[in-house]
C-alpha cells in the first residue's frame, strides 16, 4: 500500500514538473495576450497547409536584393505544420513560447526562446506550438528557388505523440 501511494505521488510530481516546463514558457501578459519581439502578422494565408490558428508576418521576402526570406510565425497550441520538406533547407530561430520540433524518424523535442533549429534541404518534418503553450519562430530560407513540399496532415495522434515524446526525454 505504501508504495502504491509512493508511485502515485512520484507519478503526480513528475505530472506537475512537465506542466511547468509547459507553462513556464507560455509568455501571456496579464490580459492573456501572447508577447513576442515581434508583431503577430495576419492569419496565415497558407492555413490549409497547417493545422489550427497560426500567424504570418514577414519581415523579408527577398524582393530588396538580399537573398533571404524571413518570417514570423506564430502557432497557438497545438496548432501545427503538415510534413513538409525545403530544397534549400531551413532555418528556425524560436523567440518566444514554447514547442515542438520533429524530423521524421527522429525524436521529437522541445523548441525554446533562443533554440535554433538547423533543417537540411529534403528533410521531412514539422513544428508546432506546444499542447497547451503559443510558440514564436523566425523561418530563415533561401530566397532563391527554396521549394517547399507539403505533405500529409500532422494527425492529432502523431501531433501528441510528439509532445509526450518530447517531454519524456527533453533536449536540455
Amino acid at each position: 500500500m505504501k508504495k502504491t501511494i509512493l508511485a502515485v505521488l512520484v507519478a503526480a510530481t513528475l505530472g506537475e514538473i512537465t506542466m511547468a516546463k509547459e507553462i513556464k514558457a507560455t509568455n501571456l501578459n496579464e490580459k492573456n495576450e501572447f508577447v513576442q519581439p515581434f508583431e503577430l502578422g495576419e492569419l496565415n494565408p497558407y492555413g490549409k497547409f497547417f493545422t489550427g490558428t497560426t500567424y504570418l508576418n514577414t519581415l523579408d521576402d527577398g524582393s530588396s536584393g538580399r537573398k533571404v526570406n524571413i518570417a514570423n510565425v506564430t502557432f497557438e497550441p497545438c496548432s501545427r505544420t503538415d510534413w513538409h520538406t525545403h530544397s534549400k533547407g531551413q532555418a528556425l530561430v524560436i523567440t518566444a513560447g514554447s514547442g515542438i520540433y520533429k524530423s521524421w524518424g527522429k525524436r521529437a523535442r522541445i523548441i525554446e526562446p533562443g533554440d535554433i533549429v538547423k533543417i537540411n534541404p529534403d528533410e521531412k518534418h514539422f513544428h508546432a506550438g506546444g499542447a497547451t503553450t503559443w510558440m514564436a519562430h523566425l523561418s530563415i530560407m533561401d530566397a532563391n528557388d527554396n521549394k517547399t513540399v507539403w505533405l500529409e496532415k500532422v494527425s492529432d495522434e502523431e501531433f501528441k505523440n510528439a509532445v509526450a515524446e518530447a517531454i519524456k526525454q527533453p533536449n536540455k
